[in-house]
């Protein structure tokens, strides 16, 4: 069997697409499998690493007005359809898969040309525009959330689904994290994270509240903290805690990395979190079950992070702060409201778990390879 996979650009695109990869090759050993993304975006490093084979095309985000910008970009996105074409007719999948993200629209629309059928995976709970546009072709679009069925075309086939999650986010224990770290088994673990970007706001508000339980020199006995920054925030970071004068190596309960391709540790370790409202964050956080403080991007299409972070709260699952109304004051106190409660995190940590699929990924991969047998009688082996 061969599928290609297409969707990047973000974590939040490429890693359920990496869980479902991870859940073919399980199930069948000899599937082949190609991912194809674009130069810029996180697959094209993280995929190679993975051990797959990928292949880029030309894609851009969809043009939302008229302007020369956007017929350059209409022209872009032809040349990325030709492009697709001519991958998917040398590869000759007999199923593509597409989690979303602007390179989703050209291998989609040229799946849909060509008769290869076209599998969606919509992370949000407000759909992204390739998704609403290649759903009316898609055999079957998968939703992390509930979705309204007007929010896609009349011909879309909804199935909620949850979001895959790779196997290792589950598999890893919490004294693992915890020595993955070196920190301490008897201490509360708080991971911040603003996904792979980073989040400046977030950092900032940090940067601030470090200083304050950080200004004896010594990180209070009942926390210790991973931060991930993001890689572009990384190094003004670093030097604002310098200036600040909190020394890392000397609170040595202060962990602060860039970025972690090994998330797996991060959530393992993690007795709360306070991250921003990706849906691949989310799908995660709720499959281990783990009380969480949740501030959205506001500047996300759709607004769909604060829609997501919405949904968890509802369920009693999350504590939500717009970032209009975060600040140390409010952050800090929700950090030290969730330490000081153990039955709140509890609480919390149930109804996360309750509302998590970490069975998404084998539904998904097992109506891939489905239609996988189905098609092998129509399309040549190589």
């Amino acid at each position: 069997m061969r599928v290609l996979i297409t969707g990047g650009g973000t974590g939040g695109h490429l890693y359920p697409a990496l869980a479902v990869a991870g859940l073919l090759r399980e199930s069948d050993p000899e599937c082949e499998i190609l991912f194809v993304g674009t130069g810029e975006g996180l697959e094209s490093k993280v995929v190679p690493r993975a051990g797959y084979p990928f292949r880029q095309i030309t894609a851009v985000k969809w043009p939302r007005k008229v302007s020369l910008q956007g017929v350059k970009d209409i022209a872009s996105l032809g040349k990325g359809y030709l492009e697709g074409m001519r991958v998917i007719k040398e590869f000759q999948p007999h199923a593509v898969f597409a989690t979303g993200g602007y390179v989703s629209v050209p291998l989609g629309l040229a799946a849909a040309r060509l008769g290869i059928p076209l599998y969606l995976h919509e992370q949000n709970s407000v759909p992204g525009m390739a998704n609403k546009l290649l759903s009316r072709w898609a055999e079957v679009t998968f939703t992390t959330f509930p979705v309204d069925k007007g929010s896609f075309p009349a011909k879309a086939n909804l199935i909620h689904s949850g979001l895959p999650v790779r196997r290792e986010i589950l598999n890893v224990d919490r004294q693992e994290g915890l020595r993955y770290f070196g920190f301490g088994p008897g201490i509360l673990t708080l991971l911040v994270t603003g996904g792979s970007r980073g989040a400046r706001t977030l950092n900032q508000v940090m940067l601030e509240i470090y200083q304050e339980i950080y200004s004896s020199k010594a990180a209070p006995p009942r926390l210790q903290i991973l931060h991930l920054t993001g890689r572009t925030e990384y190094h003004q970071f670093i030097q604002e805690m310098d200036s600040l004068g909190i020394d890392t190596a000397q609170t040595g309960k202060l962990v602060i990395k860039p970025y972690l391709e090994e998330m797996e540790y991060g959530l393992a370790a993690a007795d709360m979190v306070i991250s921003r409202a990706g849906a691949a964050t989310l799908a995660e956080i709720t499959a281990r079950g783990i009380p969480a403080v949740l501030i959205p991007y506001p500047f996300a299409t759709g607004d769909h992070q604060l829609h997501n972070a919405r949904f968890l709260e509802r369920q009693g699952a999350a504590h939500l702060i717009t970032e209009k109304e975060l600040t140390p004051g409010s952050l800090l106190g929700e950090i030290e409201m969730l330490a000081g409660d153990s039955n709140l995190r509890q609480e919390l940590a149930d109804r996360s778990r309750g509302i998590g699929r970490p069975e998404a990924g084998n539904l998904i991969a097992g109506v891939l390879l489905k239609t996988g047998k189905k098609s092998l009688c129509h399309l040549p082996s190589r």
